[in-house]
């Protein structure tokens, strides 16, 4: 494993671990919220009783009847209220503590997550770098050239360019024919036509290499680019145009020695 994998591994163990803390931590951030409310629910709630004490003790002070029992009531509901909103401001700080607590998880696991990525990004650039160099062959960068004691005479060499430019030609001659046929058949809809089958099935997954530019640009970087084959061309033509005007001088030839 190179020191990119395997700081990769370890970024996604922290990754892994960083996206279990925060889950809990949001769980924690929820049951604590739930219990500020209940306890703030408790205390306006309560809130009504006292108010009923004090009139019950102002009461029993116009009537001088069970003033002892009104403020002991009062009181109690006094202590009672004063816990509960005790309690609230604890439940309250809690929810505060563990709100922050999921927001720093949070923020560390997007920390982490876009570690993970760069580095992951990095680990796949190697494996496909080592692919190519081991399990993909390479296209071929240059032709098997005959050395200069192996050349041909150059009347074999002009044999062979003229047939090569004739065939050249007939063949982007019956390309362009099939490939109008092509298009005329293309036109028909999928079924059967006497003999004819008109078949169409998906395409394979081609990379998009308009939108790899696009997202190497939109990042500020140079789309990776490889040579090509070496382009190979024979020019004949100068051959062609002899052997047409030794065609034509031999039929002028034939014309007057018919006359």
């Amino acid at each position: 494993m190179t020191s990119t994998a395997a700081t990769t591994a370890r970024i996604m163990d922290r990754l892994a671990a960083a996206e279990a803390t925060t889950a809990e931590a949001r769980r924690e951030e929820a049951r604590t919220a739930r219990a500020a409310e209940r306890a703030a629910a408790r205390v306006a709630a309560f809130r009504p009783k006292l108010a009923e004490a004090r009139k019950s003790l102002r009461t029993a002070e116009r009537t001088g009847k069970r003033l002892a029992a009104a403020a002991r009531v009062l009181a109690g509901r006094e202590a009672k209220l004063a816990d509960l909103i005790e309690a609230a401001r604890e439940a309250k700080a809690d929810a505060s503590a563990a709100r922050r607590a999921a927001r720093t998880a949070a923020r560390r696991l997007d920390r982490l997550a876009m570690r993970a990525a760069v580095t992951a990004a990095r680990t796949v650039e190697e494996i496909s770098h080592r692919l190519g160099e081991t399990a993909l062959a390479p296209a071929v960068e240059t032709d098997r050239t005959l050395a200069a004691e192996e050349l041909p005479t150059v009347e074999e060499i002009e044999t062979h360019a003229a047939r090569y430019a004739t065939l050249d030609a007939r063949a982007k001659d019956l390309a362009k024919a099939a490939d109008a046929e092509k298009v005329w058949l293309r036109a028909l809809p999928v079924g059967t036509y006497g003999r004819v089958i008109i078949t169409r099935t998906p395409g394979r997954s081609v990379l998009d290499g308009t939108q790899v530019a696009l997202d190497y640009t939109s990042r500020g970087l140079l789309a990776p680019r490889k040579l090509t084959r070496q382009t190979f061309k024979c020019d004949a033509t100068a051959i062609l145009a002899d052997l047409a005007e030794a065609a034509e001088t031999a039929d002028e030839i034939g014309i007057v020695l018919a006359a």
